[in-house]
Order: C-alpha cells, then sequence, then structure tokens
C-alpha cells in the first residue's frame, strides 16, 4: 500500500479550511503560497517584516510558519515562532525546511512544544510539519483532580 504525501499546498488549504471563521496568518516568502492563500482572507506576511514587526502581529486563530523562509536570523526565526505561540495564535503550524540545517529545523521545534503533524511532499522533497495547539498540550494526569488534590487518605495518618 503506496498512499502519497499531500502537497505543501494542499496542505496548507485544508489547515486554514480548519480554522473556520477565524483569521489566519501565514509568514511566507514564497510566491506559490502567497498566490494559494492570498484569495481567502488570509493575513500575508514576509519574514523579515513579522520578525521586525512583533508587537504590531494580529491575534489569529490559525498561525502557519514557512521554515524554508529567508528569515535574517536564526535566533529571530524562533523568537518570531515563539511570540506566535504565547502571544498572537490559538495554533501555530510551521513547515520546517527541506534541509535539516534551516533556522526551524526539529530540535528548535520540539524545544518550543510543537509536536510532529504531518508531512507534505514539494517537488523539491519532503516537509515536515509540526503543529502547537494550546488546547491539546498537556493531557491532564488521572491524579490530577478534585478526589485526590489534598491526599484524604492520609489525613488521620499524619499530622502536618
Amino acid at each position: 500500500m503506496n498512499t502519497e504525501a499531500p502537497g505543501t499546498l494542499e496542505l496548507l488549504e485544508t489547515a486554514i479550511e480548519s480554522a473556520g471563521e477565524g483569521t489566519s496568518l501565514v509568514v511566507t516568502d514564497a510566491s506559490s503560497v502567497r498566490r494559494a492563500v492570498g484569495d481567502r482572507g488570509v493575513t500575508l506576511f514576509a519574514p523579515d517584516v513579522a520578525e521586525s514587526h512583533l508587537d504590531g502581529l494580529p491575534r489569529a486563530a490559525l498561525a502557519v510558519v514557512d521554515g524554508a523562509s529567508a528569515f535574517p536570523s536564526a535566533a529571530g526565526a524562533v523568537q518570531l515562532v515563539g511570540r506566535l505561540r504565547d502571544l498572537h495564535a490559538d495554533r501555530v503550524l510551521v513547515i520546517a525546511s527541506r534541509d535539516h540545517g534551516g533556522h526551524l529545523g526539529r530540535q528548535e521545534l520540539v524545544g518550543l512544544g510543537f509536536q510532529r503533524w504531518a508531512s507534505s511532499l514539494d517537488p523539491d522533497g519532503r516537509r515536515r510539519w509540526y503543529e502547537f495547539d494550546i488546547a491539546h498540550y498537556k493531557v491532564t494526569p488521572d491524579w490530577l483532580n478534585a478526589r485526590h488534590w489534598a491526599n484524604p487518605e492520609l489525613w488521620d495518618k499524619y499530622r502536618w
């Protein structure tokens, strides 16, 4: 059974549609991506503009960052993704760069709390997508509930 991975533009359109009525923000310098999402009411930013205007970025339901874009610096790219994750978006998708030496590689993204979401196939090769969704970030442990919050089984055993 050989199933081919979807193309990057297909996966991007699916992600934007899943955001529903919420606004979407895309950071890229790829003209093909800009053409594909330009008529969908998506807010587009070039990497250098987004990096230099971190405080001016709008709030969005979905933010997508193209890791293959030409970011001015590696630290700025990581800071941008962290800022989007923390303040500007409910869900952040990063399309990791094709080569492992890019500014936004697996190591940086996992360090920021991102999880592998999907793979897409470009003419240049396979690209990996990473997701941060605050709604699915941490699974609540079984012991963390109102019944066990103060160890009631120890109340008659110890005095503290």
